[in-house]
């Protein structure tokens, strides 16, 4: 709703108002001039003045104050100081130094956050923790905190506070970074950057400590730039594949070959081809990358401490370096480019992968047979070690080996015994016959004879007798039995127990020849008490002998005692073929090593001597009944029990024991 309604009020002439209300209740004021307005003439003010002058003062009316304002007396104001603007940084840098020393007493922790910390913003226990904390820090001690509170740390360092020489302020502020980067990853994003500017606005040449496996992304171009100088320098060059993918103008990551089956190449021969080309460069051409590509230095400026609560009043906000760009500089990047471009392609050909890659002329041909000679030797190297990888490895369990040859020889002993008293039934039964005399009588003149050899041959007072019987268990077979180590008995002995056992075996067919009827009636006491001589010793064997020596015309009898070893059998105990060796050594060691070792193994290792022998060393498995493995097994375990080593290696004797085997000869 409007409502028009004229002010009949107006007092200026050739002007017209009107109100207009508004449904709202708001109210609109109109203005309108006439329009003669131009021809009117505006009065002059010195007129005016002049008609006021002329008007009478009346003396009723109050007089108007004076509109002048009198000056007043200057105040003594220090403009530059009382009106200065002070900043936050500039705070905390002024109450820094007055804590720079203040020392708070053991409180407990309280946790403290805040983007920019300052001590404006701590509360009075956060307040006493800083500074507890501070010097527990100071004092090479780390206790747990927030991060907030190593941020306070490092801008007092920044600002020179807590330290008197810049080298001293350096390590402190690099010693607590180390201590805390684990917990807190963030701190590197920071430490890396506060630490250059703080050795450029004080003039040190500190190396860089940490080596970089990939530039991080909010790393600075400075800091890229010296590392990569540093690892051109370093001989040979040390380029990762993550730093070295920055220097390429390609994407060698979305290579066909990469994806699918080079990436492992690549990853291990790339960094590898450089270093390569760079030391084949300095020994044939004397000039190494970082001299060949060497870029001009260029002049670029640094902004200091930046995300820290800095003053810039007290080192600048900026710095101009001088700075030599390894990484931007067209050369070197075309050169290096070209180099992994051939090296993809020749692991492309090497692995039998189909495609090309364009780009690799730039590198010499002489560079390009070296890489080609070097990265063929890697590869043959890798197939072959996965080739041998490839063979199964036979692994023989030798406790269960063990195990098997007791359970076998448990066996043939039962069946050994059994045998035996078959035999000796049958004898009996042969001896009690009626049917023939003479037979009778043999029989009877037999197990006479035999009772007395047994009685005559049992050693009960014998002192070689019982020391070979205490010495060693009865041993019935020495095939396949890798275990037992041969009997140790003085050669005096072993004649004593043959001279014995040929006084027995004459003095039976001495008997046997005296008298026939005293055998014949004899016949059953003779043959009660071979039975009871057999049971009582168990396991005698009787056996004829081929040689003349110990037999008769009518049949010598060889007694076989289980405890008198044969000196025949002790020389050949437990070689295969009767095969003899001789080894001259002069340590004591090697002397032990000598004595433990059968004649096989020392076959096997007369066999190693000229080198590994498969073929052969099978041969000799084969004919003691055993594996090769096994013997070499058992031979490195008696040199690591004598000798203190490993003395094959695979199936090589180890070089350092080769001049040790020359007096190894077969007699």
């Amino acid at each position: 709703m409007t409502n028009d309604k004229s002010n009949n009020d107006n007092h200026i002439k050739h002007i017209r108002q009107t109100t207009h209300v508004s449904d709202q209740g708001i109210r609109f004021a109109e203005f309108e001039l006439a329009g003669d307005e131009q021809d009117v003439s505006l009065p002059d003010k010195q007129s005016d003045m002049l008609n006021q002058e002329q008007e009478p003062m009346n003396p009723v009316a109050p007089a108007k104050k004076s509109l002048i304002v009198k000056p007043q007396q200057p105040l003594d104001m220090n403009w530059g100081e009382d009106f200065r603007y002070v900043t936050k940084e500039q705070q905390f840098v002024q109450k820094a130094r007055e804590l720079a020393w203040h020392v708070e007493g053991e409180v407990p922790f309280v946790a403290f956050k805040s983007y920019w910390p300052t001590y404006d913003q701590m509360a009075s226990d956060q307040f006493k923790w800083y500074f507890y904390w501070r010097e527990e820090v100071r004092s090479g001690r780390y206790p747990d905190t927030d991060l907030s509170y190593l941020f306070v740390y490092f801008y007092e360092l920044i600002h020179g506070v807590g330290w008197s020489d810049p080298l001293q302020g350096y390590e402190l502020m690099e010693q607590a970074w180390h201590a805390y980067r684990k917990r807190y990853a963030k701190l590197d994003t920071y430490l890396r950057e506060w630490l250059y500017d703080f050795m450029i606005v004080h003039g040190l040449d500190m190396p860089i400590r940490e080596t970089y496996q990939r530039f991080p992304r909010v790393l600075s171009s400075e800091l890229k730039e010296k590392e990569w100088k540093r690892r051109f320098s370093l001989q040979p060059v040390e380029l990762t594949w993550e730093l070295l993918l920055d220097l390429l103008d390609y994407d060698v990551e979305k290579s066909r070959f990469y994806q699918e089956s080079g990436r492992k190449d690549l990853e291990q021969y790339a960094p590898k081809v450089i270093a390569l080309v760079d030391s084949y460069l300095a020994k044939m051409k004397g000039q190494r990358f970082i001299d060949r590509f060497q870029p001009r230095p260029r002049q670029v400026k640094r902004h200091l401490f930046r995300s820290a609560v800095y003053d810039h009043g007290l080192y600048g906000r900026n710095v101009v370096l001088t700075v030599v760009s390894l990484g931007e500089h067209a050369p070197l990047r075309s050169y290096i480019t070209g180099l992994v471009r051939l090296t993809e392609n020749k692991l492309r050909e090497l692995r039998g992968f189909k495609g090309r890659l364009r780009g690799a002329d730039v590198v010499e041909p002489e560079v390009e047979e070296v890489i080609t000679r070097y990265l063929k030797k890697e590869i043959q190297e890798q197939l072959e070690a996965q080739r041998r990888q490839a063979i199964p490895e036979v692994q023989i369990d030798t406790g269960k080996l063990r195990r098997l040859q007791q359970e076998s020889d448990q066996v043939r002993d039962m069946l050994l015994t059994e045998e035996a008293g078959q035999q000796q039934a049958e004898v009996i039964n042969s001896q009690l016959a009626p049917e023939s005399a003479p037979s009778v009588g043999a029989s009877s003149g037999h197990s006479e004879d035999t009772g007395a050899s047994t009685n005559l041959a049992v050693p009960s007072k014998g002192r070689s007798s019982r020391k070979s019987a205490a010495k060693k268990p009865d041993v019935f077979q020495a095939v396949m039995d890798f275990d037992a180590d041969p009997y140790e008995l003085d050669s005096l002995e072993v004649r004593d127990q043959l001279d014995e056992a040929n006084v027995i075996v004459r003095s039976m067919n001495t008997e046997e020849s005296e008298s026939e009827a005293a055998n014949g009636r004899s016949m059953g006491s003779s043959g009660s008490a071979g039975d009871r001589s057999m049971q009582s010793t168990g396991s005698l064997e009787l056996k004829p002998l081929p040689s003349s020596e110990h037999s008769s015309e009518a049949g010598g009898i060889h007694v076989t005692d289980p405890h008198v070893v044969d000196e025949e059998a002790l020389i050949g105990m437990p070689t295969v073929g009767e095969q003899l060796w001789q080894w001259e050594v002069e340590d004591e060691e090697w002397q032990e090593l000598a004595e433990r070792l059968n004649p096989i193994h020392l076959e096997v290792l007369h066999a190693l001597k000229a080198g590994p022998n498969r073929s052969e060393l099978q041969q000799i498995a084969e004919k003691a009944g055993s594996m090769p493995a096994l013997l070499l097994d058992e031979i490195n375990e008696a040199a690591m029990d004598t000798i203190g080593d490993l003395l094959i290696d695979g199936e090589a004797i180890a070089d350092d024991y080769i001049d040790m085997l020359e007096t190894l000869r077969s007699v």
